[in-house]
């Protein structure tokens, strides 16, 4: 039985990355978005992530990786635009970012990565 978050002694193994918390609980959240019951793979991917998220543990975010490396690519196109667009509502809900985090004027309108390059 694991004890709750709060209340888990401090681990060498576990993750504490802040961002990649957040990460996995948007994946997470947009696996559930595109879930089909009966797919084994979304299932174990599920299933990975839940477990990914309770115990913080780097062998289980690998886990998690690795299910969603198995999962059908048409599959993992709509979990990966449900994941992006959960992380872009959350990032507008946040509120303004720091003045020296802001974009300049110039990569405005191209994108989170600017423009392709050859």
């Amino acid at each position: 039985m694991s004890l709750p978050p709060g209340k888990r002694p401090p681990d060498a193994n576990m993750l504490e990355d802040e961002t990649a918390l957040c990460s996995i609980e948007i994946l997470a959240e947009a696996v559930e978005m595109a879930f089909v019951p009966g797919i084994l793979e979304l299932r174990t991917l599920r299933d990975a992530l839940q477990d990914a998220r309770r115990t913080r543990s780097p062998a289980a975010v690998q886990l998690a990786y690795s299910a969603f490396s198995r999962v059908d690519p048409e599959f993992r196109n709509r979990i990966s635009h449900h994941a992006l667009t959960l992380a872009t509502m959350r990032r507008r809900n946040a509120g303004p970012m720091p003045v020296a985090a802001q974009s300049s004027e110039r990569s405005a309108g191209r994108g989170i990565d600017g423009p392709r390059r050859a």
